[in-house]
C-alpha cells in the first residue's frame, strides 16, 4: 500500500530529549552548587515524565497536559536535592528554576541525522506531521528551531496521552488519510505499540535496541536511526 502521509514522534524519534534535559540540569546543579550526575538525573526525569503520562491516562481525571507532566516529574526527580526547609509538595524547585527547566523542552537538540533525513522526506509529495504528547505551544516553539517545515502539529493536549487509541485516530483525521495510507515514525516502545495496535504502518526508531512489552504489538519495521525511514519510503 502506498504511503500518502507521514507523522513523526518528537521527543524520542526526532530530538534527543535526555541530552537536552542533561544540559538544563547541569546549569541547575551548577547554580545550586550541587555535585551530581546530570545525565543520570536527566534519564530519571524522562522516565518519571513518561510514567506520569501513563498514570494520567489510567486515572482519567483531567485532560492531557505535558507541561503538568514535566513539572510534576521534575519535582519528583529533584526532591532529593531540595533544601531541608523546602515544602515537599514543591520539591524545592523555585518558580524561576522550574521555568528554566520547562524551557529546555522547547530547545532540545535534534538527533544528528534528523535534519538531513527530514529534508529528504520533505522533498517528496507527502504531507508531514508531528504526532506528540507535547502541548501545542511547546511543540510549536520546538519545531521552529528545526530547519524543515511540517504541515501539521498533532498534539494530544486536552485529550489523552499516547498510546491511547484516540491519539492515533486524531492523527488520521488531522492528516486527512485513511489508516492504510499513514506511516508513523515512533520513538518509544509505547508509541510503537500504540500506533501498531491502531493498525497504522509503523517504523520504530529503536536507538537502544529495546523491545515492546507485548510482542503482539511489535511494529513491522525498526531502525537504529531515522535513516531507516528513507529506506522504507
Amino acid at each position: 500500500m502506498p504511503v500518502r502521509a507521514v507523522t513523526f514522534d518528537v521527543y524520542s524519534a526526532m530530538f534527543d530529549t535526555v541530552g537536552g534535559l542533561t544540559g538544563a540540569l547541569t546549569a541547575f546543579f551548577r547554580t545550586r552548587g550541587i555535585t551530581a550526575d546530570a545525565a543520570a538525573t536527566g534519564r530519571a526525569w524522562r522516565r518519571a515524565q513518561m510514567d506520569y503520562l501513563l498514570l494520567a491516562n489510567s486515572l482519567d481525571r483531567e485532560p492531557a497536559s505535558n507541561r503538568a507532566a514535566i513539572e510534576a516529574s521534575a519535582r519528583h526527580t529533584l526532591r532529593a536535592f531540595a533544601p531541608p526547609a523546602a515544602p515537599p509538595r514543591e520539591g524545592g524547585v523555585a518558580p524561576a528554576e522550574m521555568d528554566a527547566l520547562v524551557a529546555a523542552w522547547e530547545r532540545l537538540p535534534a538527533w544528528p541525522e534528523a535534519a538531513e533525513v527530514l529534508a529528504d522526506v520533505r522533498r517528496r509529495p507527502l504531507p508531514l506531521g508531528v504526532l506528540s504528547n507535547g502541548d501545542y505551544g511547546m511543540l510549536d516553539a520546538l519545531m521552529r528551531t528545526f530547519p524543515v517545515r511540517f504541515d501539521r502539529i498533532v498534539s494530544v493536549e486536552g485529550g489523552k496521552f499516547k498510546p491511547h487509541p484516540s491519539v492515533y485516530r486524531k492523527a488520521l483525521t488531522e492528516m486527512g488519510v485513511p489508516v492504510d495510507d499513514l506511516l508513523h515514525v515512533a520513538g518509544s516502545p509505547s508509541d510503537a505499540a500504540g500506533a501498531t495496535a491502531a493498525g497504522i504502518r509503523t517504523i520504530w526508531i529503536n536507538r537502544a535496541s529495546d523491545a515492546v512489552l507485548d510482542p503482539r504489538f511489535a511494529p513491522a519495521h525498526q531502525s537504529s536511526d531515522l535513516r531507516g525511514v528513507l529506506a522504507l519510503l
